[in-house]
């Protein structure tokens, strides 16, 4: 019944005209002085032509109908196909069908793909967890012994201050790369979403900087490097939380490559940008790998000889930097050093808390 009232609207014009005419026909033969019998015989074959077009119709509505129904029913497979379609309307929205089923695709695609890079990236983060964890346990399992070894009666000596002190400060830096391990998973998930999580406000790029330093000062005192950097007065325009972010991952990687040697941080102001480098006398990069160290997963040849490595540090920095609408470049030479610079656009925008 539905599907006839449906019909019924469809072609309520036609049927209409189809009247009209069948009484124009019949008063038509009345006024030039046809018989009775003629007018009957007239109006049952006008009537049985009328009735075969719209039986007609209406079957093969019918079944266009029940075809569209038995797609709903179905489980979607991923391609659409749609009945011949019999006018420019019809067609119109077979096209938009169309056009909405390839966009859904493409959705359902990139998700697929979004959800098989995160795996594959906590499937590494996994990996990357077990190093600092199995190191703080074995470091545990010593202090454990020396302790035990002294209970036991054993001389205090010098050596064994000394040994715990170089315990402790290695489990402060095992439990410092799982704190850093842990902050970049969570950065990853917010770069990730689809959340605004970017408030952009003026900040002073001295702050930023020094509780970076900060963080990774005994780091470098431990690894021997000495840091050269002078305060600066310059103010950027940025989210302070995600630049805080993006400099600690270039400056863990400056600190990762770097023994003993020098890291310098210095920002250069131009009329139009702010440009602040972070140089490194470092092992530096084969020039073969810097087009693609912002790639997510590329690790190159270093990440290859480090094996904590996951190639997402700076695949995160770059993507963070474009939706903050700054740069990064990096220039790198083997036994060299490496300097990756971050440039701040000057142009002022409209900032709301």
């Amino acid at each position: 019944m539905k599907t006839w009232k449906s019909f019924v609207k469809r072609n309520i014009e036609w049927m209409i005209l189809s009247a009209v005419l069948f009484f124009l026909h019949v008063l038509y033969l009345f006024l030039i002085g046809r018989t009775g019998d003629d007018l009957i015989y007239a109006g049952i074959l006008d009537l049985c032509i009328i009735t075969a077009a719209v039986c007609m119709a209406y079957i093969r509505y019918y079944r266009k109908v029940r075809y569209l129904k038995g797609i709903l029913q179905q489980p979607f497979s991923g391609e659409l196909k749609l009945p011949e379609t019999e006018d420019l309307t019809e067609e119109l929205l077979g096209q938009l069908a169309e056009n909405a089923n390839i966009e859904r695709q493409l959705a359902v695609s990139a998700a697929a793909r979004q959800q098989s890079e995160m795996k594959d990236y906590y499937a590494k983060w996994v990996h990357q967890i077990k190093t600092p964890i199995a190191g703080l346990q074995l470091l545990l399992q010593m202090e454990r012994g020396e302790q035990e070894n002294a209970e036991s009666g054993e001389r205090m000596t010098e050596e064994y201050h000394i040994k715990q002190l170089q315990n402790l400060t290695d489990m402060e830096e095992e439990l410092f790369r799982i704190e850093e391990y842990v902050g970049m998973a969570l950065q990853y998930q917010r770069l990730n979403s689809n959340s605004n999580d970017y408030i952009l406000k003026q900040i002073s790029l001295d702050t930023v900087i020094r509780e970076v330093i900060h963080k990774y000062a005994r780091i470098m005192i431990r690894r021997k490097i000495r840091l050269h950097y002078e305060k600066t007065n310059v103010s950027v325009i940025s989210d302070e939380k995600w630049l805080a972010f993006v400099l600690e991952q270039l400056l863990s990687n400056a600190v990762k490559y770097t023994q003993g040697g020098e890291l310098t941080i210095e920002v250069q102001e131009e009329p139009q940008q702010i440009w602040l480098k972070i140089r490194d006398t470092g092992i530096g990069i084969r020039s073969e790998d810097i087009p693609r160290v912002f790639e997510k997963g590329y690790t190159g040849f270093n990440g290859h000889e480090d094996k904590r490595s996951t190639g997402i540090g700076l695949y995160l920095c770059r993507d963070a930097l474009q939706k903050l609408g700054h740069t990064i470049r990096i220039q790198s030479e083997i036994g060299e050093g490496t300097v990756v610079t971050v440039g701040f656009y000057k142009d002022t925008i409209d900032v709301r808390d």
